[in-house]
């Protein structure tokens, strides 16, 4: 009996007349003038997703719809609920949102957005034939326990945003600090700092979280703030990045010195033979050198300072652009040995 009533029924609301019929009589208000009721037109369920296509009691309808602020139409969804509903289902407002979030998807999904791509409104209705006067609760608001000064992703139609990079570290501590504090950094001087931090919040009793940010710093701090794979390195307890950052840095130092005097060997000999041609190739050769082996020397200390310290400002490169080599190695044992910029060139 029940299923051949919604058949019935569902029958009787896929007439466009009985839906207008249906808003205009049983809802009314100003509102209703604004509904273009010509364009009426029932939507197909191949269209929807297969969870609300199952279900067969319901119909969807749209039509055009005027904004008060806008003088074009955008469409206005009518979503009936045509179950037999002879009782009042006390969690019947929390089916119907379900549906309705269903129905967005449908319509995000196939991009059935209004002029200013926002999702277009839905009227949710339940057609009810119970003895007793409906008294359930008809919104969801009404059968959620709230709570006092609570924060607007409580509500049901918003959430809150965490912003990593934005967000402000004052006022926050232990490891939630910490892990802004990843998110946040911009060199790897820093990370050492962060690191010490977290080994002194987290006690013995959160081993399993220490692992966890250890993995963090291992797949996606390290890889993130060295550019140069000869930096990376793995560890397996906080408390030995420290160390282990520093020795990564010196260890790599003389690779990367005898590769950039070895590149600018190498250019300084194919300068050479270029000014050779028209000023003789002994001397030409042997200037090309010096300055081959010069520009090695800035180019290995510009990867060293990037590395430490991210981006080099634009006054750092032509002091580096200008440095001898007495001062360039001067400046190289500072930058193993400080941790600010401004005290590598303090002279």
């Amino acid at each position: 009996m029940a299923e051949e009533h919604d058949r019935t029924h569902r029958l009787l609301f896929s007439f466009p007349r009985m839906i207008e019929d249906l808003i205009r009589q049983c809802l009314g208000g100003e509102w209703v003038e604004r509904l273009d009721f010509s364009t009426l037109e029932k939507m197909s369920e191949r269209l929807v997703s297969p969870e609300l296509a199952r279900r067969e009691q319901d119909v969807l309808w749209r039509l055009l719809y005027l904004p008060p602020e806008n003088d074009e139409p955008d469409w206005f969804y009518v979503y009936l609920h045509l179950e037999h509903l002879s009782r009042q289902p006390p969690l019947v407002a929390l089916d119907m949102v379900v549906y309705k979030m269903l129905a967005y998807q449908d319509l995000a999904r196939r991009g059935e957005l209004t002029r200013d791509r926002k999702l277009p409104p839905i009227l949710s209705m339940v057609f009810y034939n119970g003895d007793r006067a409906w008294t359930a609760p008809t919104s969801l608001p009404e059968l959620v326990a709230t709570i006092p000064d609570a924060p607007s992703g409580l509500d049901l139609w918003s959430f809150v945003v965490v912003d990593a990079q934005h967000q402000s570290l004052a006022g926050l501590e232990g490891p939630l600090r910490g892990l802004f504090r990843l998110e946040q950094l911009g060199r790897v001087a820093d990370l050492t700092d962060t690191a010490r931090e977290l080994a002194a919040d987290l006690g013995p009793e959160d081993e399993a979280l220490a692992r966890a940010f250890v993995e963090l710093i291992n797949h996606v701090v390290l890889p993130k703030l060295t550019r140069e794979d000869a930096l990376r390195l793995r560890i397996t307890e906080l408390e030995e990045l420290p160390s282990m950052l520093t020795q990564r840095i010196e260890r790599i130092t003389h690779g990367w010195e005898m590769r950039g005097w070895e590149r600018g060997q190498a250019e300084g000999q194919e300068k050479g033979r270029q000014e050779g041609r028209q000023e003789g190739r002994r001397e030409g050769r042997q200037e090309g050198r010096r300055e081959g082996r010069q520009e090695g020397r800035r180019e290995f200390f510009l990867k060293l300072f990037a590395t430490k310290h991210g981006e080099v400002p634009p006054a750092v490169r032509e002091r580096i652009a200008a440095a001898d080599a007495d001062q360039l190695e001067t400046w190289a044992e500072r930058l193993l040995r400080t941790e600010r910029p401004e005290d590598v060139f303090h002279d």
